[in-house]
């Protein structure tokens, strides 16, 4: 069964996209924030050393968010979705040096008109929950835009580094998820079958 690893910017449908992808392929879905979140949550040894850096107000180091992701990963049986996770190349070589290599990391992306009516859809969708934040309706365009372009300078030695690898490969996350699913599935199978 094939390990993969599923990235994306902030518009796109990750959560739903690992669980049809694992529901096709009979994988495990194993989300590194949920894992961090339930550690933190019932205070484990992790999640205590973990609640210290965020309660001095710095950031959880790469070693500790791997430590949660492996943890996890080292309890499936069978193949996995790993989706959102790593992030950055310290996070890539941890996980790797933890024994937890993925076949094939997608990376499911929009083409930037693609991008534009995304966004524009998950701000009227804000919209339409919390009418009074039509106010915010252009900072919001604008926010999501920024992390957009944050997201991409952020990713670029990620995808260099999975790349270099022969790991890394592209499927268009436009659609519904059903054809998003579609087009995953032969590419996460592929990856199993390379060397």
């Amino acid at each position: 069964m094939p390990n993969v690893a599923l990235i994306s910017g902030p518009v796109v449908d990750l959560a739903s996209a690992a669980s049809a992808l694992a529901d096709a392929l009979g994988l495990q879905v194993v989300s590194a924030g949920n894992v961090f979140r339930q550690h933190v949550q019932q205070q484990t040894p992790l999640g205590e050393e973990a609640n210290g850096y965020m309660q001095a107000g710095q950031l959880v180091t790469d070693e500790l968010m791997v430590r949660a992701a492996a943890g996890a990963l080292a309890g499936v049986d069978g193949g996995w979705v790993l989706y959102g996770f790593p992030r950055t190349i310290r996070q890539a070589e941890l996980l790797t040096r933890s024994g937890h290599v993925p076949d094939t990391v997608i990376e499911l992306v929009l083409a930037e008109d693609q991008l534009h009516l995304a966004v524009q859809r998950r701000v009227e969708r804000r919209v339409e929950l919390d009418p009074q934040v039509a106010v915010r309706r252009q900072e919001l365009l604008l926010t999501y835009a920024h992390a957009q372009e944050n997201h991409q300078a952020q990713m670029e030695p990620l995808r260099a580094y999975y790349r270099a690898r022969d790991l890394l490969r592209t499927v268009s996350g436009l659609g519904d998820i059903e054809e998003v699913a579609a087009r995953l599935i032969p590419v996460a199978s592929q990856g199993q079958c390379r060397p």
